[in-house]
Formats: structure tokens, sequence, C-alpha cells
């Protein structure tokens, strides 16, 4: 008999209670003043702890304090940590809108190109997906989303149409959440895959645009919850580094998938077919270069002379 394998005992369940009382605008300014903040316009001050919150502040203030006493360093203003936040939001406002560029040209990809080669109900077909379990649960989904979302366009497709059951292939990829677009994508058979993807990205490999377009939601998803991208490791669905020829002028600068530089550089290769990637470059270059108290390296991993890079060109 073999021998019996050891398994690790779980760890121990936390015993300590939280038990922080919450406190006023007011009270939290005063905290903050204690240890050494320059509280340099207070009504403004407090206006901006009341909308924003000290929780989502809070990690903003860690770049101007000493780690080992909490302290502020000293000269540190409270318009300092409001810059540094304002300098995060500008970064996901304009990575949002690159992100919805690349989203419209997915829709594009999934409803025109295989309507034309197979009618507008495409998708309920077997033959277009990989295999039976991921064609039912593919197809469980849009059923599911394009129940919940009616809208105009969808509610005056029911009202009028008896057959099919489920809408037209332009209308569905419409209704479509951004993550389920690309499970719908990643599902197709290969063959209908490069279709799709070829329709806009001729460059890249099918197999690489999945994941590509994968770190691409989890991206979107940070930005649309309002999560700080502002030296954050992204280490969920990395980017691969891209292969193959028309590609080897970005793969240099994914070397390293944990910094929001390599996904920034994987949305450039994404909308550079779209006639779109100047002005991403530019708009990033702009907000890199709009605060003072960022290090575009050591925070987001760009580094001097980026946007001189041939991927960047």
């Amino acid at each position: 008999m073999g021998k019996k394998r050891k398994t690790k005992a779980a760890p121990a369940a936390p015993t300590r209670t939280y038990g922080k009382v919450a406190l006023s605008a007011d009270e939290t300014l005063h905290r903050l003043w204690e240890r050494g903040l320059r509280i340099d316009d207070r009504p403004s001050n407090l206006r901006t702890l009341r909308s924003i919150g000290h929780f989502r502040l809070l990690i903003y203030m860690r770049r101007f304090q000493n780690p080992a006493t909490k302290g502020f360093w000293p000269r540190t203003r409270f318009s300092d940590i409001v810059e540094l936040y304002d300098f995060d939001r500008r970064l996901r406002s304009v990575t949002m809108d690159a992100i919805e560029r690349i989203e419209v040209a997915l829709r594009a990809a999934l409803s025109n190109p295989l309507a034309i080669d197979h009618g507008s109900h495409w998708y309920v077909e077997r033959d277009r997906f990989g295999d039976l379990p991921t064609y039912a649960r593919v197809l469980n989904q849009i059923t599911q989303e394009c129940e919940a979302k009616k809208g105009l366009a969808l509610t005056h497709y029911y009202q009028t149409y008896a057959r099919p059951e489920l809408p037209p292939v332009w209308l569905m990829c419409e209704r479509l959440s951004l993550g389920a677009l690309s499970r719908v994508f990643g599902a197709l058979s290969m063959r209908d895959r490069k279709i799709a993807g070829r329709h806009i990205w001729p460059e890249i490999p099918d197999a690489l645009l999945v994941g590509w377009l994968q770190s691409w939601t989890d991206l979107r998803n940070a930005c649309a919850h309002h999560s700080r991208l502002l030296g954050m490791k992204l280490t969920v669905s990395q980017p691969a580094k891209p292969i193959g020829r028309g590609l080897t002028r970005y793969a240099s600068e994914m070397a390293l998938p944990d910094p929001f530089y390599a996904r920034a550089t994987m949305m450039k290769a994404l909308l550079d077919p779209l006639s779109y990637g100047d002005e991403w470059r530019e708009a990033l270059r702009i907000t890199l270069t709009g605060c003072d108290h960022v290090e575009p390296l050591a925070h987001l991993g760009f580094p001097a002379g980026w946007h001189l890079m041939p991927a960047w060109q």
C-alpha cells in the first residue's frame, strides 16, 4: 500500500474582534493633523473627507507616511493626498475611454462577420462552438442575460416577433456584459474564433486574443469599480507576452506582466488597428506628467522614454 499523504492543517481562525468606532470628518481630520498632516484648507478638506471617505483616501496617504510610525513626512499637505487620488481617477478615466473603443470593436467582431456567413442567429448553432458543455453554458448565459436585461430594443423584439425565441446576434451582443462577450469569444470553435478575431485584429493569434480579452475585461472591471491602479500589482489574468510576426514591437514592453504598463501596452496593440493607438499614447503621456507625486516607473512600471519605444509609435 502506498504511503498516506500528509494533509496540511487548516490555519487557525482569527480570534480578535474588530472594535474600532467610526469617526466624523472633523474627528478624522484632527487625527490626521495629530500625525503631522498639514490641513491647508479646512473647509475644502472636510468636504473631501465627507464626499470621498477616509477609507478610500487611506491608501493614497501611505505614499506620504513613515511606514514604521504612520506619521506624515514633514510638510505633507492634505491637498497632496487629494492630488494623488485625482491622478488615479484621471488614469482610470482615460483607461475606460480606451476600453470602450475595444469593447465596441469586440461586439462588432462577434456580430458582423459570422452573421454574414451563418445568419442572424448563428450563436444558437452547436457547430459554432468547441464542445457541447461549453455550448450549453454559453447559450444558458445568453438566455439569462437577454431575459434579465430587456431595454427598448429587446422589448420591441419580443413584442414584435414570436420566433426565434432569442434575438438576432447584433442585438444579443449589445445586451451581453463584457465578461460574457469575452467568454462567448473564447468558447467559439477555432475556425469561427479566427473569423471573428481577424475581422478587427488580423495580426493577433486567436489563442492569444482570448487571454488578452480576459486581461482587458479584468482591467475594465477594476476601473468600473473605482479600484486603485496606482502602485497596484495586477496579478489576475496577466496578459501573455505576444509571439508572432507583427507583434514583436510589443513583446519587449510586456516582459513584466504585473505592472499597469504591461496592460497599457496590450491595449495599445488592441487599439492600433482601430486607429486609436496614438491617441491612447498621448492621453497616457499627458496623464502621467500631471502629478508631481507620481513616479511612472516605480508606481506603474512605465520606463523612462516609454512613449518613444517601437510599441508606442
